[in-house]
């Protein structure tokens, strides 16, 4: 029998025994309101600044797209996003506990918009917080959201290889954005070969070890599963090949990339994700992102605009995926106000002893 206690694990009932902790003092909920209405101004800040930032270049691609191409486009993009939030709640699952459809996406969809305030980290922090509050311990929620990361970028670089022939030909172009496109073939060189083995099962439990080994947390009980992982990684790779898709209808409202342009969307945006995770500084990767991309697309559009279109067309994708982000966190806060309050618990301890 597992001592879900000793892990800090949830019970799936509400009638457990009343919690004993010292009452939060009046300052202290003040301080916490404080620092909500910091992280919601810093947010909304973050997020308008990036729009405002970017119509300048992407208004005359954006008045030039067709609704039903943009329509389908954030269609994809929350599809996308979605397909990740259940790539989530599978590493979540092979950590021994079960989380709703309906938590999961609030807890990802609302904890996404932290990556609009500068810094990588964020998003991350503020998924992990909602997890807490939604009764998911936070060292399971931390590693759920490590293992998703860790092999996300595994996924990402594996599907990188497909738009490999767009990203050797903006190398050799001579373009303003080889460099960057350069520095993103590096990375992938360096990371596959490390990320494959960290995928799997034995090694990556053993790094989780590690980490909670130096958080002074308890081990993990059992190894994670060949199963769980593949799980994550086949949501991941959906959700990237939707967000290829949203990128190629974009690219199809201009030109006609074809088949052959829409997997190279899927690798090169997949790629262009991973190299923006790099980017400390800049609110999600700006700048890295859109020279991967524009690689991918120039070659398809060089009778329609070229450099510049595929450039409005990357700046319009990130435009999309900053109203796809507020659409899926509106919805899914509001559907869960109940929850958010903490007083419906939706996650169960599914803890068992496999060995």
């Amino acid at each position: 029998m597992v001592d879900t206690t000793a892990r800090g694990d949830v019970e799936p009932t509400s009638t457990t025994a009343p919690d004993t902790t010292t009452p939060t003092s009046p300052t202290r909920r003040w301080v916490n309101l404080a620092v909500r209405v910091v992280v919601i101004l810093a947010i909304v800040v973050g997020m308008t600044w990036s729009v405002v930032d970017q119509w300048p270049q992407v208004r005359e691609t954006w008045l030039g797209l067709a609704w039903s191409s943009v329509a389908l486009s954030v269609l994809a993009a929350l599809l996308g996003m979605v397909a990740n939030t259940m790539a989530w709640r599978a590493a979540v699952a092979d950590l021994e506990h079960r989380v709703s459809v309906g938590a999961a996406l609030r807890i990802c969809l609302v904890g996404q918009l932290g990556k609009y305030i500068p810094g990588s980290v964020w998003a991350y922090v503020l998924q992990i917080e909602l997890s807490r509050r939604a009764g998911l311990p936070r060292p399971r929620a931390f590693l759920a959201t490590l293992i998703t990361v860790g092999l996300g970028v595994t996924t990402a670089l594996g599907l990188g290889v497909i738009g490999l022939p767009s990203l050797r030909e903006a190398v050799g172009s001579g373009s303003e954005y080889a460099d960057s496109v350069r520095v993103a073939l590096v990375i992938m060189a360096i990371l596959l070969p490390i990320a494959l083995l960290c995928a799997v099962p034995r090694v990556l439990t053993a790094l989780v070890q590690l980490v909670l080994r130096l958080l002074r947390r308890p081990p993990l009980e059992r190894r994670l599963s060949w199963s769980g992982v593949l799980r994550v990684i086949g949501w991941t790779a959906l959700g990237y090949s939707l967000f290829g898709v949203h990128l190629w209808l974009l690219a199809n409202a201009q030109a006609t990339p074809g088949f052959e342009g829409l997997v190279r969307c899927v690798g090169a945006f997949a790629v262009a994700m991973t190299v923006g995770m790099f980017a400390f500084v800049s609110p999600s990767g700006l700048g890295v992102r859109e020279a991967v991309l524009v690689a991918a697309l120039a070659p398809f559009l060089l009778d329609d605009g070229g450099v510049g279109a595929a450039l409005g067309i990357a700046l319009a994708s990130r435009l999309i995926f900053t109203i796809a982000d507020v659409l899926a966190a509106g919805v899914a806060a509001l559907s869960g106000v109940r929850q958010l309050r903490g007083t419906t618990p939706d996650v169960v301890a599914t803890g068992v002893d496999r060995g």
